[in-house]
């Protein structure tokens, strides 16, 4: 509180000390509108997280309603209906805190509402008795109400299979009532609070639509609806701010909010649900909203702490993920210079052995950076690789390489390509060697690293630049995103209803997340998943066998990541046949045919730890044509990626190399 302190009665007598008086008073009433502005925010998470905590103890609460109704199931005291009845209140008061409780503890989201499948704990060598040792492993069993709903509503679930579902049941009340006496002990900010807003309406857009998280019981959208109302209420709190930007979005975003939860009520069917029209007409506009409110709140600089960039008021912004968050050492915007050096060396055969290969040798512009093979050429034509080349556009946004994800980065990836024997068979100290032969290679690397100590050839430094590069290679001004951005309606009807489909009864979108539509999870896109599909050799599905390529098992040799695969973009999947790590599959139609059918395990074949459904999804030929549109939609050629006219110049000693040829002659 700001008190004015009264002037004494001779200085006020006394003419020029007027002004002095008018300028306190002025500044008193300066600080009176800017502290009442705070105030009024201030008051707006002090609410939010009452209403929160309320909800939360009805969620506690429930909990512990759920595991009473286990216990009397398996006494006969009451019939399966009821538990599953319990079960849906449980899961719609979880909905009610799902946005602030996955903000403030993502980790105890995860064996509240995670996926159910096995979880891996990957121990480094460093945490082991014997550091010599290669990285350990843990799997730990699923757990939380996901693996609940699949017990309680599968068709033998009966008193005698009790045991499970209660010691899970019992493991959820304990967690919760943990996280309830803990929050209570804090305070909420305003920033928190405007952020997980934020994140659900993400969470609602790329999974919450999608039925990601309700893998039996049904009754997706009315869970949405559920999880929206709370963030509707917190929005309106904000409405009372007397900064008048801020109000002006706040009352947007309450006001689009609204229409959204009147559109899920009006539109419940989850097959026939128009998510096209529900995220562009309300969900992400909202979104644009909320983040505009927290920009005029809370002022801050852009900063690559976040894979999500604050400032992006779209879903489908071409900046909506900072492509600096993923990289390992530049988490900035990338200087042309090193930019550029690195698209020189991307191209240049110099990397390898015998210098007539490089990395474009198998990521070819073109071809959408692949090679179009079923598995990529070897090293002076002996073979072919264990796995074709997947596309360079939009890779950034991950933090797994290779199809088995051995690599956290694209700086680590680098080395493994060049030194691989079947691959460039290369060696850094000739490398560097070579490239030291060359002036025009030199004075560039000085001017990609000016600001910087380490501003030779080096190993670091080489990694760093086609890093640099290819995490410069996207590509998300498809047709489909300007329709998403209003910027054009040019988006044809049976890619909007392939859209939906993909979205919802199709389940692509529960592994490939809007917007990059790969296996980057929403809403902080820091984690990519791998998927155990049951990839066959061919496309003969009415004789199929399975692929027995290990996928992430053969770097780590966990069961449940056996035949396990890095889950890639849809982005321009129109130029990247064949697919499947393989190449087993040669068009669209028969990715279409092989998902329909449950993958693998859908098929007959023995894939225990599949992830994907094995059941048929049963689409019709038309209903795969539009989704087959959607994906082509995502084509993106407003930008061309092309290989640079020539490279630098070699001299003394090296003159030879001047010959080699640009992407190299293989």
């Amino acid at each position: 509180m700001i008190h004015l302190i009264p002037l004494p009665l001779k200085l006020l007598q006394k003419k020029k000390s007027l002004w002095l008086w008018f300028l306190l008073l002025s500044t008193f009433l300066f600080f009176m509108v800017l502290a009442s502005s705070f105030k009024s925010e201030n008051e707006a998470a002090v609410k939010a997280r009452e209403n929160f905590l309320y909800d939360l103890t009805a969620f506690q609460r429930q909990t512990e309603k759920f595991t009473r109704s286990i216990e009397l199931l398996k006494t006969k005291e009451i019939p399966v209906s009821q538990v599953q009845e319990e079960f849906y209140k449980v899961k719609n008061n979880y909905k009610q805190v799902e946005y602030l409780l996955e903000y403030l503890d993502p980790e105890l989201a995860k064996s509240l509402n995670g996926a159910p499948i096995p979880k891996v704990l990957v121990e480094e060598a460093e945490y082991q008795t014997l550091p010599f040792l290669p990285p350990g492993f843990r799997t730990f069993p699923p757990e939380g109400l996901q693996v609940l709903e699949e017990l309680i509503f599968a068709e033998d679930f009966n008193y005698e299979k009790g045991n499970e579902a209660l010691v899970h049941a019992y493991s959820l009340e304990e967690k919760v009532l943990l996280f309830t006496n803990n929050l209570k002990k804090q305070s909420l900010t305003d920033k928190q609070i405007l952020e997980s807003l934020r994140e659900q309406l993400i969470r609602t857009m790329t999974m919450g639509i999608t039925g990601f998280d309700a893998p039996a019981a049904g009754k997706e959208l009315e869970f949405v609806t559920t999880s929206l109302k709370p963030v509707l209420a917190a929005t309106q709190l904000y409405k009372n701010t007397t900064a008048q930007e801020a109000k002006k979005q706040s009352t947007m975003a309450a006001n689009t909010l609204e229409k959204a939860v009147k559109y899920l009520q009006e539109y419940p069917d989850f097959d026939t649900f128009d998510r096209l029209f529900f995220i562009r007409e309300f969900a992400d506009p909202a979104y644009g909203a909320l983040t505009a409110l927290q920009q005029e709140l809370i002022p801050e600089s852009p900063s690559a702490s976040k894979a999500v960039n604050s400032f992006a008021r779209s879903l489908f912004s071409s900046r909506f993920l900072q492509t600096a968050y993923y990289a390992k050492q530049d988490r900035q915007e990338q200087n042309k210079e090193l930019v550029e050096l690195g698209k020189l060396l991307f191209f240049d055969p110099v990397l390898s052995e015998n210098n007539q290969r490089s990395c474009a040798s198998c990521h070819k512009p073109s071809k959408a950076f692949t090679d179009g093979m079923t598995r990529s050429l070897a090293f002076d034509f002996k073979g072919s690789l264990q796995r074709n080349a997947p596309t360079l556009l939009n890779a950034v946004y991950s933090n797994a390489y290779f199809y088995d994800s051995r690599s956290q980065y694209l700086q680590d990836q680098i080395p493994v390509v060049v030194l691989k024997a079947d691959e460039l068979h290369g060696s850094y100290e000739e490398v560097v060697a070579k490239l030291e032969h060359s002036r025009e290679y030199k004075r560039m690397f000085k001017r990609a690293f000016k600001e910087q100590l380490d501003n030779k050839i080096s190993v670091n430094t080489i990694n760093r630049a086609i890093a640099a590069y290819v995490q410069n290679l996207t590509a998300l001004n498809t047709p489909f995103d300007q329709y998403m951005r209003r910027e054009n309606e040019l988006l044809g009807d049976a890619a909007k209803r392939g859209f939906n489909l993909f979205m919802g009864k199709a389940a692509c979108a529960t592994c490939h997340f809007a917007p990059v539509f790969n296996g980057t999870v929403p809403p902080r896109y820091t984690e990519s998943e791998t998927e155990v599909l049951g990839v066959t050799k061919s496309a003969d599905f009415a004789h199929p066998t399975l692929d027995e390529d290990p996928g992430r098992a053969g770097v780590i040799p966990a069961d449940a990541w056996k035949h396990s695969f890095k889950t890639p973009t849809v982005r321009n999947i129109a130029l990247t046949a064949p697919y499947m790590h393989n190449g087993a599959l040669t068009s669209l139609k028969e990715v279409m045919d092989f998902y329909d059918s449950g993958g693998g395990a859908g098929m007959g074949l023995d894939v225990p730890n599949q992830t994907l459904p094995a059941d048929r999804l049963n689409l019709t030929e038309e209903e795969k044509d539009d989704i087959i549109a959607f994906m082509q939609s995502l084509t993106d050629t407003t930008t061309t990626y092309s290989a640079p006219e020539s490279l630098p110049k070699f001299t003394s000693g090296k003159k030879e190399l001047n010959d080699r040829k640009t992407g190299g002659a293989y």
